[in-house]
């Protein structure tokens, strides 16, 4: 009896995950409908976003397409995939912040992404 309770505690604790904040530059593929955000203390990390609030909020700001947009979010991290590759999601809880990214903030980010968009 008790395995059946410690799996389900288990699984609950894995659904309902921990919260974290993401400062990065995001951008949407109108294409996909998907967003791609590269957290601006994880130059090296794509995260998928799917949220239809986030996308609209991005297309009231972008003034050209794919532009990069400086974005804090609260949201839970998911993979899939093996521990050797696959991909990295963001589920948005809240949308904190959508905005034109200022002068020297997130350099390395828009150095990589740039390149990766081209």
């Amino acid at each position: 009896m008790r395995l059946p309770s410690l799996v389900v505690i288990a699984g609950l604790f894995v659904a309902c995950g921990r919260p974290i904040e993401v400062r990065g530059l995001y951008v949407i593929d109108d294409g996909t409908g998907a967003g791609a955000l590269v957290p601006c203390d994880q130059p090296k990390t794509l995260l998928t976003v799917a949220d239809s609030g986030l996308a609209t909020r991005y297309r009231r700001q972008a003034t050209t397409p794919y532009e990069l947009l400086l974005v804090r979010l609260r949201g839970v991290r998911a993979d899939s995939g093996s521990i050797y590759g696959g991909r990295h999601y963001l589920q948005v809880r809240q949308i904190l912040e959508v905005r034109a990214r200022g002068a020297g903030e997130c350099p390395n980010v828009a150095s990589s992404v740039s390149s990766v968009l081209r």
